[in-house]
């Protein structure tokens, strides 16, 4: 059921090894409120692949709650950058998780890429998410 609330994204992506064993998540939140938590395993890739794939794993999800703006929020200055249009992609893979990005962002009337560090409490929340499943899915 879609609301019309301004809908916060926080995404994270990780990689033991990079590349190596990966894994991405992402919260959306609503009013400050955290609404879902999200992760999945995503086999062997690089950190850059698992940022990438974070925020498209948002994105999609996050079409089921709203079409109205949306931020996002992402430790990776790569992904970021990359996405506003700020730096050149260097490699093919990764143009296509950007174009896969701008593809999603279609669906909303506006969608905000902002870079935050890892001390923000959501970013690092997303980074625990991230370890556990990566922890499940190693043992």
């Amino acid at each position: 059921m879609k609301q019309s609330k301004l809908l916060k994204i926080f995404t994270d992506g990780a990689s033991r090894g990079n590349p190596g064993p990966a894994a991405c998540a992402f919260i959306l939140l609503e009013n400050d409120k955290i609404i879902l938590e999200s992760s999945e395993f995503i086999d062997n890739a690089t950190n850059n692949i698992a940022e990438y794939q974070a925020i498209i794993n948002a994105l999609t999800t996050a079409e089921k709650y709203t079409d109205r703006p949306v931020q996002v929020y992402s430790d990776s200055n790569l992904a970021v950058q990359q996405i506003n249009k700020k730096w050149k992609v260097n490699y093919p893979h990764l143009a296509r998780l950007r174009d896969e990005v701008y593809l999603l962002c279609k669906n909303f009337k506006g969608v905000e890429f902002i870079h935050v560090g890892r001390n923000n409490p959501y970013i690092q929340r997303c980074d625990e998410i991230c370890n556990a499943e990566l922890d499940a899915h190693l043992i």
